[in-house]
């Protein structure tokens, strides 16, 4: 396998005519991997506009396309080469697949994309995926990145075509390089499952969401009231001992609640026996302590993200975020720009998502995935029982729990299984599991009873006791710093990790990787429905599609999420959950 690229060798062919672009592409034809970059005008594909396609194949020049100086009813030629059957190499393949799809220079796959490689390779490793990164780590080439910002919407120097050229064939030694160590890793499919979801990424983005924006004016308004109700009640902190005065001299008269060091002053000198004012120090004294109840509440009615209205975007009035796709550890898209994976599950709040007029939006979740792959990772026998019967977990983890029949189980009752159930699969403590149950769904317990029904838990479950202590021993007890999900998505760790991680990762993990076989089965069979792919938010997947072509994709989206599941847990059932509305809330 030969790896070697000299750059300072690179022959190109700068393509300014629609007869060089056909012979170009005649050429170029017969490759079997193809590498492809671009570059464009700035980094916005709604507003900036694509310069140049660069295409390499092994033992010919780069071909540079000058889309500035060719027709667009010319372009033909290069349509066909990006529609054929080749493998096509990117490095950040959603950035470019989105410019050639502004450009209608759609593209198809198979793909390879190195920097998603990288990611998959080094999950949980601090590693940059740059191309730069990536140039030197594999191939021992250091390349020149000064031109990356300049201007290519003028006059283009030969740096700059030079610059081009590199970028695009530098991606076919380091396709080579990469596949074999995943395939060492034998982590092929995990980057194939990646590179198959990438595509659907893009026009996600794309896509963008529609945000009522008189509407979360006036639910901006409402919260900003809960929280001014909040801040009165916080008023009454004070710093009162002296000792405290004179480290904080400034703040005698009142207590400014975004600041820990204030607050946590204020509370000892009202006597409460606190260290912290983290989540998990508050919690348990809510009841006991007023003031920490208007503390929680002051904070919860704060929205994290930043205005929403900063991001409507100017020319589509859409929210486009950016999605990374192995922006979590455990191979969980992360979200930016905003980060719409953040907005509160509170209902006001989201319906002010809406669908376009004429259109619905489809939300579809997987059912307990966590719990079912729980479930089929540590052959509980109970909780596949209970799934094989079509049963709900949470009502029998509540009746086991309880003591309660079946028949008796309450909404309250079934709350407080919910966090029962997704806190201890991933081995919480009582102390843990008491504040996970206030924070995540206002149930709160005494660190007694969250110790009593801990150890009820692991008694009816021990199917998943015993899948804990199998983690413990072989892996935790024994130092080892890797582990996979069912398909075999890797995490590293650079120090030993805890045990909550070694348990959390086969099972968020999977579900993540469940999450992108649908969204990539889903771009290839939507077609011309006119449904379009709008967000995820874990195991959730959001359609807008036009209202009468609800029933049919409803049906597509529920076959591509229940085949996705299918490909791990098979032949444990799987539920998806699917809901037609006029909003996401």
């Amino acid at each position: 396998m030969n790896l070697t690229l000299n750059t300072s060798d690179v022959q190109y062919q700068l393509v300014q005519d629609a007869q060089s672009l056909e012979s170009a592409c005649q050429s170029l034809a017969t490759a079997k991997v193809i590498g492809i970059d671009t570059e464009t005008t700035g980094l916005d594909p709604r507003t900036h506009r694509l310069r140049l396609v660069q295409i390499a194949a092994e033992k010919m020049p780069v071909m540079i396309v000058d889309l500035a100086a060719i027709p667009i009813a010319k372009l033909k030629p290069l349509r066909q080469l990006l529609t054929n059957d080749s493998t096509k190499v990117f490095h950040n393949g959603k950035f470019d697949l989105s410019f050639l799809s502004m450009a209608n220079l759609q593209s198809t796959g198979p793909y390879f994309d190195t920097q998603l490689a990288s990611q998959v390779l080094f999950a949980g490793l601090k590693k940059s995926h740059t191309l730069a990164a990536l140039a030197s780590k594999f191939l021992k080439i250091e390349l020149n990145k000064d031109l990356q910002n300049s201007d290519f919407s003028g006059k283009l120097s030969n740096d700059q075509l030079e610059y081009a050229a590199i970028d695009a064939a530098i991606l076919l030694p380091l396709q080579k390089v990469l596949s074999a160590h995943l395939k060492r890793a034998q982590l092929l499919p995990t980057a194939f499952l990646e590179f198959e979801a990438m595509p659907a990424v893009a026009q996600m983005e794309l896509n963008g969401m529609l945000l009522d924006q008189q509407k979360w004016l006036a639910v901006s308004l409402d919260l900003e009231a809960k929280k001014q109700v909040a801040a009165l009640q916080l008023k009454e902190l004070k710093i009162r001992h002296s000792s405290q005065l004179s480290l904080l001299p400034e703040y005698t008269d009142c207590v400014n609640p975004e600041s820990p060091q204030q607050v946590l002053a204020a509370l000892q000198s009202k006597g409460i026996p606190i260290d912290s004012t983290n989540k998990k120090t508050l919690i348990p004294l809510a009841s006991q302590y007023p003031i920490i109840r208007a503390l929680l509440d002051y904070r919860k009615s704060k929205i994290t993200s930043p205005s929403l209205l900063e991001h409507v975007h100017p020319v589509t009035g859409r929210i486009h975020a950016q999605y990374r796709q192995c922006g979590a550890r455990s191979g969980r898209f992360s979200c930016r720009s905003p980060n719409l994976q953040n907005i509160p599950r509170d209902k006001a709040i989201r319906s002010c998502f809406v669908a376009s007029p004429g259109y619905k939006i489809i939300k579809a979740d997987y059912s307990q995935i966590e719990l079912r792959i729980t479930a089929f990772l540590s052959g509980d026998r109970r909780m596949l029982k209970a799934y094989q019967q079509g049963r709900d977990l949470h009502t029998l983890t509540a009746s086991l729990i309880t003591g309660k029949p079946l028949s008796g189980i309450t909404a309250e009752d079934r709350r407080l299984a919910k966090a029962i159930n997704f806190g201890l699969i991933y081995g919480m403590g009582a102390a843990k599991l008491q504040v996970y149950a206030e924070t995540e769904y206002g149930v709160m317990m005494t660190l007694e009873e969250a110790q009593l029904f801990r150890k009820r838990f692991f008694q009816v479950y021990s199917g998943v006791a015993k899948w804990h202590d199998r983690i413990r021993s072989t892996v935790y007890g024994r130092g080892v710093r890797e582990i996979r999900t069912i398909g075999g998505r890797r995490r590293r760790w650079e120090n030993k990790p805890r045990l909550s991680e070694l348990l959390n990762h086969p099972v968020q993990g999977t579900s993540a990787d469940i999450t992108k076989i649908a969204i990539a089965k889903l771009f290839k069979t939507l077609g011309k429905t006119g449904a379009k792919l709008i967000g995820t938010v874990h195991d959730e997947i959001l359609l807008e599609c036009p209202e009468e072509q609800v029933a049919p994709v409803s049906r597509i989206l529920q076959k591509c999420m229940l085949s996705a599941a299918a490909q791990f847990l098979n032949p444990l059932p799987v539920g998806v959950e699917i809901q037609v509305q006029e909003s996401w809330g």
